[in-house]
C-alpha cells in the first residue's frame, strides 16, 4: 500500500515558482561590494570559486589554497 507524503495542492506549490518581484530578485541575487571583497577575483581559492559557481557551499578536499 502506497501512502502519499504531499497533497495535490502541496505538490503544485512545490513544483511552481514563487511570486517574487524583479526588484526582490535583484536585491537578493546581486553580489555586493562585500561579496566581491570576500571572493577577491585576484586571489580566488578554488573552494570559494566552486561555492559561487555551483552553489553547493562545500570546499572539496585539496582545492583550497
Amino acid at each position: 500500500m502506497s501512502t502519499r507524503m504531499f497533497s495535490e495542492d502541496q505538490l503544485e506549490r512545490l513544483r511552481s515558482y514563487p511570486d517574487i518581484s524583479r526588484e526582490d530578485l535583484i536585491r537578493y541575487f546581486t553580489l555586493t561590494p562585500a561579496d566581491f571583497a570576500f571572493i577577491n577575483p585576484g586571489r580566488v581559492r578554488a573552494g570559494v570559486a566552486g561555492q559561487v559557481q555551483d552553489g553547493r557551499g562545500a570546499d572539496r578536499a585539496g582545492e583550497g589554497g
